[in-house]
């Protein structure tokens, strides 16, 4: 496609991925709707972002269904018509942990953002494209979108594993509308969602020894995978594809490099601390009656 001229929403793009595709996209000549869940925060992206292209935005928590449609309505509005979609907003806890060590709130957010905002964005972009004859949606995936266990980030891969199939089935659904589905997984990113500041429960400690060494050889500025995804838009022509950053003779190489660290110490430094948190234990809400 041609993305001179293009519309392009990208949902979660204030910071980190979604704002250096949004960059990136704007230097291509494409009109872009950046949003955030700070209208504030829009704001002060949006004039930052200006001087590379035409960039509007608008506060949206995608949790909230009408929240997205108003995103919807906006490009519409300052637009005229919605080109791409890119479902980026996304959230992980800050915290590594096993799977089930986490209380069920913390699950319940991540579903919301990750599952729910993706769910949101793709029902508010395929009724606006049915209606102008096509377009392309983008769903981000990321590590467990490959149904590989994904600690210490279990919820988060769970959720991610979720959108795979999401993706796979809204594709196959909508095969006979104009409308190209993209499943893009950028791999361990540079990003603030890499940041740990605690280990909750005593699953994944050991492993979390290696992180630093993990980030040094496999995690990659968003630059690079930014740059795929836009020559991915512009050259793409199937109705439906899958693309891993981290494949191939990339990923090849980026384990060939960390099991060099590993082998050499290269890299290595004092194993860094991190708070630590109890694991949630549902025994006592399971065990109240009987105690009583």
């Amino acid at each position: 496609m041609r993305l001179q001229g293009a519309v392009v929403v990208i949902t979660g793009s204030t910071r980190g991925f979604g704002n250096t595709l949004a960059r990136m996209l704007l230097e291509k000549g494409a009109r872009v709707v950046i949003s955030g869940r700070s209208q504030e925060t829009v704001d002060t992206v949006v004039a930052t972002l200006a001087q590379h292209g035409d960039v509007s935005g608008l506060a949206c928590d995608v949790r909230h269904a009408e929240q997205v449609y108003a995103l919807a309505r906006h490009a519409r509005t300052h637009f005229g018509r919605i080109d791409v979609w890119v479902n980026n907003a996304g959230i992980a806890t800050s915290a590594a942990g096993g799977i089930l060590d986490f209380p069920p709130d913390v699950a319940e957010t991540i579903f919301q953002v990750n599952c729910l905002g993706t769910l949101h964005g793709t029902q508010a972009a395929v009724a606006v494209m049915k209606r102008q004859g096509g377009g392309t949606i983008v769903n981000l995936y990321g590590r467990g979108s490959d149904l590989r266990p994904a600690t210490p980030s279990g919820l988060y891969g769970a959720s991610k594993a979720w959108i795979t199939s999401f993706t796979r089935t809204a594709a196959a659904e909508y095969k006979h509308v104009p409308i190209r589905f993209i499943g893009f997984s950028p791999g361990m990113m540079l990003t603030d969602m890499l940041d740990v500041h605690e280990i909750v429960g005593d699953t994944v400690a050991p492993q979390m020894r290696n992180y630093p060494l993990v980030l040094q050889a496999l995690a990659h500025p968003p630059e690079r995978p930014a740059a795929e995804l836009v020559r991915l838009l512009e050259t793409n022509t199937k109705r439906f594809v899958e693309y891993r950053y981290m494949s191939g003779l990339r990923l090849a190489r980026m384990l060939a490099h960390l099991a060099w660290l590993r082998l050499t110490q290269k890299g290595r430094t004092t194993p860094p601390t991190w708070r630590q948190q109890p694991a949630f234990d549902p025994w006592p809400h399971i065990a109240e009656e009987e105690s009583a």
